[in-house]
């Protein structure tokens, strides 16, 4: 199953936003208020979901200045294999635009039925917060 945001267009150049999404230092202002204890080393992060799990995330592909994803770390715990991507399209020196995917691979399939109504809403509210921050990066 896959799911996608709205495209955004974020005001900063496409190189700008790759190297912010490389640096997880710079997620936590992106994530929804239902993450909590938040912890980054810069090439990892992990938190909370409220009432949900703990995740774990590394970078799991790094293409320079189109796409990023995301991915749990090896022994994680996560309940369904799932990756986060951006996806960045240059469209000027000063702007691109930007889709955010889930991409869900197998797993609990019931976890997924549960997942799915909600992801499109996260994924739009990190594409917009994402398009309110670029004008900073």
């Amino acid at each position: 199953m896959n799911a996608e945001s709205k495209k955004v267009q974020a005001q900063c150049s496409a190189d700008k936003l790759y190297n912010f999404a490389c640096d997880f230092r710079n997620f936590q202002r992106l994530l929804p208020p239902q993450v909590e204890e938040f912890q980054t080393d810069g090439n990892t992060c992990s938190f909370k979901v409220s009432g949900f799990i703990q995740l774990t995330l590394q970078y799991a592909e790094k293409n320079p200045y189109s796409r990023v994803a995301i991915a749990p770390a090896s022994g994680s715990g996560s309940p369904i294999p799932f990756r986060f991507v951006m996806l960045i399209d240059a469209r000027d020196e000063n702007s691109c635009d930007v889709i955010v995917r889930a991409e869900i691979e197998g797993g609990n399939p019931m976890m997924t039925m549960m997942l799915k109504p909600k992801l499109r809403p996260a994924l739009d509210n990190i594409a917009e917060q994402i398009q309110y921050f670029s004008a900073g990066i």
